[in-house]
């Protein structure tokens, strides 16, 4: 009799069952681990703004202004303080730097815990040493899963992974 090589069919039903516990127990993970990238991103996104504000009322030597819409989860950026919020639809008539809808593809995530004013009346950029009026942002998600977008009065910009 010859023996030929291979895998015999109990063989192969065993490998499959231990490769469908595997999967089980790690797609649960995967999914958190897309909401992380997802929140991580939008404050990316923000802190990066935030930045380019700063920088461009330093280039422009000229205050700027950066309004929010908390339930609408967008901010528009301005050369004066808005004299109208910002809609919860995301239209700012005052905006006429920038407006952006941060979270518009993400209905898993919403602002909290917003420490600037939503219609500052005062420019939170100021161009003479690239100062601002200090203040936080918190993004958070279904799973509370949480990142803080944090203002110093230096203008220096930071992402911290709680909003406590």
């Amino acid at each position: 009799m010859k023996k030929t090589a291979g895998f015999t069919l109990i063989e192969m039903l065993i490998v499959l069952a231990i490769l469908a516990i595997i999967a089980t127990l790690t797609a649960p993970s995967l999914g958190l681990i897309v909401e992380k990238n997802t929140i991580r991103s939008v404050a990316e996104r923000i802190k990066s703004d935030l930045q380019w504000t700063r920088t461009e009322a330093i280039k422009r030597s000229e205050d700027l202004t950066v309004s929010y819409n908390q339930a609408g989860g967008c901010y528009g950026i301005s050369t004066e303080p808005l004299t109208s919020p910002i809609t919860t639809d995301c239209i700012c008539t005052g905006c006429d730097i920038k407006t952006v809808s941060a979270l518009r593809n993400h209905n898993n995530l919403e602002f909290s815990a917003l420490t600037f004013p939503e219609t500052p009346s005062s420019p939170n950029f100021k161009f003479m040493r690239g100062t601002a009026t200090g203040g936080s942002l918190c993004i958070q998600s279904q799973n509370n899963l949480q990142l803080k977008v944090i203002v110093s009065t230096l203008g220096r910009i930071r992402i911290e992974e709680t909003c406590i």
